[in-house]
């Protein structure tokens, strides 16, 4: 993983994706856009208050940076759920420059050439998927909800269905998100994780300044599933979205006031 640069803007690229040379793609950051005050400056999410005008704009900075099909990118509306769609050409635009489509949706996938799949983040884990031999991708919002529902399982297991995906040939990312450093959480979101994770304790500790309440490592935990599927090539970000606020907006630190990044990946032409 590194972080890249232009001028002001800064993104996040996955050193393995990009080693396939099969796909665009990047996690950004806050920094370089034209959004201003709580949203300032690179928002990507229109349901946050901002301008219109001023998404787009940074919708288009980043598709200039990274030469994304700009006139194509897909959106849904995110809830938390383990639903995944597969996206089509006549999706292409759905929820940036045309009417959106998906409602309650948490993962993209599609074998589509030039149609940039876009998930929000703000804290929750973003993964990526790149299934090499059949040219296909996924990308999935896995917040605490999500990945104690077994999210990112359920989009490799999605283009497994959908493509005839071998786990074995996948290349993930693991974006930033909030870290086992900040990532508190109390008795009810353990007993999800323990309902539906067998080896969910491994990466939960104990706070030892507050009782009743713990840590919990999110990245390793979406590593172990797919892991646990046959993946091999998996990259984690490392980055804590709390710990780094000048870089990345913190829906925990911040609340409502903020702005959204997003994970965006295309397959190249």
């Amino acid at each position: 993983m590194r972080i890249d640069k232009k001028e002001e803007l800064q993104w996040i690229t996955f050193e393995n994706l990009e080693a396939t040379t099969m796909v665009k793609h990047c996690f950004t950051t806050r920094l370089g856009g034209v959004s201003e005050g709580v949203h300032g400056a690179l928002n990507l999410g229109f349901s946050r208050g901002d301008k219109v005008e001023n998404v787009l704009e940074n919708y288009s900075i980043i598709g200039d940076a990274l030469d994304f099909s700009k006139d194509n990118y897909v959106t849904a509306q995110q809830t938390h759920s383990t639903n995944v769609v597969r996206v089509y050409e006549k999706h292409k635009g759905a929820g940036v420059l045309q009417k959106r489509v998906f409602e309650e949706v948490d993962a993209l996938i599609t074998n589509e050439v030039g149609i940039p799949l876009v998930i929000f983040g703000a804290d929750c884990v973003p993964v990526f998927f790149l299934d090499t031999q059949n040219k296909a991708i996924g990308i999935a919002h896995c917040g605490w909800v999500g990945t104690g529902n077994r999210m990112a399982e359920k989009t490799l297991q999605a283009m497994i269905d959908a493509f005839g995906t071998n786990p074995k040939d996948v290349v993930v990312g693991i974006g930033p998100s909030i870290g086992k450093c900040c990532f508190q959480m109390d008795q009810p979101v353990l007993d999800l994780f323990e309902k539906n994770i067998s080896f969910a304790k491994e990466f939960i500790f104990p706070d030892k300044e507050e009782k009743g309440k713990y840590f919990m490592d999110l990245w390793e935990i979406n590593a172990r599933l797919l892991e646990d599927m046959g993946v091999s090539n998996i990259e984690i970000s490392g980055l804590c979205t709390m710990c780094t606020k000048d870089l990345f907006y913190s829906h925990r630190f911040m609340g409502e006031n903020r702005g959204s990044m997003a994970g965006i990946m295309e397959i190249k032409a």
